[in-house]
């Protein structure tokens, strides 16, 4: 990124796919080379993608979020061939009768963060410094958009196959199952455009600044420091802070049932402190990490984005890497403000995981 105006280039992709990883800690590596080739490829021959901020684009400019919907290791089994994200936004222009003049990611995480800089550079359009989500949430209408009243359909899921799916449904939890039902026939991954709006509608409803805030991240992770600096750099970007360092001494598949709606298997990883306090640590997982107990108290929880760094490499330790004995710092991170609301806390906090629990903030009578 550089410039007055500020471009993405080809030199950025790294720092972006670990900043993106950043922000969804339970998405492993699968996929990552076919797609950071794709794009970096991309980039050097159509060059680099103006970054633009929400409210520098006319309110009336229609624009669409991009994101890959399905599992990493289905992507990598089928990689795409190039054309899926443009191809599911062209099949909403048709049907709106509309062209769009920007695109932005559903969520500034994982491989999603990525796709909409290669459609970008693909249609030739502003990237927006914007997203729906600022991290990684399980389902689709789990989106700031989505609580500012703007609806995710109609939508488009275009598979690696040339096969695609219009869903057009009357709220975003019926858009996902609708979606869900149809995703292994279309081989198992989709890129999927959806929340097609102006970008007046996204100043009030986008969370902004998210873009930058990941390629920011990614050049930290991408230093190669010792694990308490980078907390510290961390910390000035994210806000983030250590809730405790230590030992992994179990890795469980718990057998308790979950929510038929989350699409992810309940499972947790103890932690003995090694310095401290001398606590056990508690980390629950769902889709991602939801919760983390100290001693069976409640200390950090969703909407909290919460990730593990490998404490003798000073990397970012995902949880499908993670053995007994590794030696791990427990991350909590704040989510952006939306996620703490009535309604945010409704939408993604400890309730909606299985965890009939209030979070620490409302227990420390913080807003």
């Amino acid at each position: 990124m550089s410039g007055a105006a500020t471009w993405i280039s080809a030199a950025d992709v790294p720092a972006l796919y670990e900043g993106a990883k950043f922000y969804a800690p339970a998405v492993g590596d699968a996929g990552r080379s076919s797609l950071t080739s794709w794009l970096t490829g991309l980039l050097e021959r159509e060059g680099p993608v103006a970054l633009h901020r929400v409210e520098t684009m006319a309110p009336e400019t229609p624009c669409v979020s991009l994101c890959v919907l399905g599992s990493g290791s289905a992507l990598a089994d089928l990689p795409p061939a190039g054309d899926e994200f443009v191809a599911a936004i062209r099949q909403i222009e048709q049907l709106q009768g509309v062209r769009f003049g920007a695109v932005y990611p559903l969520a500034a995480a994982t491989v999603s963060a990525l796709v909409p800089v290669a459609a970008a550079a693909q249609l030739g359009v502003p990237l927006l410094d914007a997203d729906g989500m600022g991290r990684a949430f399980a389902l689709i209408h789990h989106t700031a958009m989505y609580l500012a009243g703007i609806s995710p359909t109609p939508l488009v899921a275009f598979g690696p196959t040339g096969d695609s799916v219009l869903v057009d449904a009357r709220t975003g939890a019926r858009a996902d199952r609708l979606l869900r039902a149809g995703l292994d026939t279309l081989g198992g991954w989709a890129a999927l455009a959806s929340y097609p709006t102006t970008a007046g509608a996204l100043r009030r409803g986008a969370l902004p600044g998210t873009i930058s805030r990941i390629a920011n991240v990614g050049r930290v992770l991408l230093q190669q420091t010792d694990p308490d600096l980078l907390i510290s750099r961390l910390a000035a970007i994210t806000g983030c802070r250590r809730l405790g360092r230590g030992r992994i001494s179990e890795l469980e598949q718990l057998s308790r049932p979950s929510d038929g709606s989350i699409p992810a298997h309940p499972s947790s990883v103890v932690i003995d402190e090694t310095d401290g306090r001398r606590r056990q640590l508690r980390i629950e997982l769902r889709s991602e990490i939801v919760a983390v107990f100290a001693n069976g108290e409640l200390i950090a929880g969703a909407p909290d984005l919460l990730c593990l760094v490998d404490a003798t490499r000073g990397t970012l330790a995902t949880l499908d890497n993670l053995e007994r004995g590794d030696l791990v710092d427990v991350l909590v991170t704040p989510g952006d403000a939306v996620w703490y609301s009535d309604e945010g806390m409704a939408m993604v906090g400890l309730n909606f995981h299985g965890i009939p629990l209030d979070h620490p903030r409302r227990l420390r009578g913080e807003p």
